[in-house]
């Protein structure tokens, strides 16, 4: 017999040790967890554009943003959309937001 759980038998005994958790809140944990390896990603190049164009964190509160707010966006933490606009105002660049629905894309900002 192998040490080793299958991943079913792992996530069953997960759901039986934390029953106070939905598994829409399962759920939204684990889509946290996939994309936070690209909103570090997203993050870290922003970083590197606002170093670039030589404005500090403090230029960038000017805005609106903390900087607590700036570092939070500079480690993949913050995603809503005003404060990426805010962000992304402040150096002097623009957002574009697709929505895409199987083949059919759309401009949405």
């Amino acid at each position: 017999m192998s040490r080793y759980s299958s991943w079913a038998e792992a996530k069953r005994r997960i759901r039986e040790n934390q029953p106070e958790v939905s598994d829409a809140e399962r759920e939204s944990r684990e889509q946290a967890a996939r994309t936070a390896p690209e909103a570090y990603g997203v993050g870290h190049r922003l970083r590197e554009i606002r170093e670039e164009r030589g404005l500090a964190q403090a230029r960038m509160a000017a805005v609106g943003i903390s900087r607590a707010g700036v570092s939070q966006i500079e480690r993949g933490e913050i995603h809503d959309l005003e404060t990426m606009r805010a962000y992304a105002e402040a150096l002097g660049a623009g957002i574009t937001v697709t929505i895409e629905y199987g083949d059919r894309t759309a401009g949405a900002a």
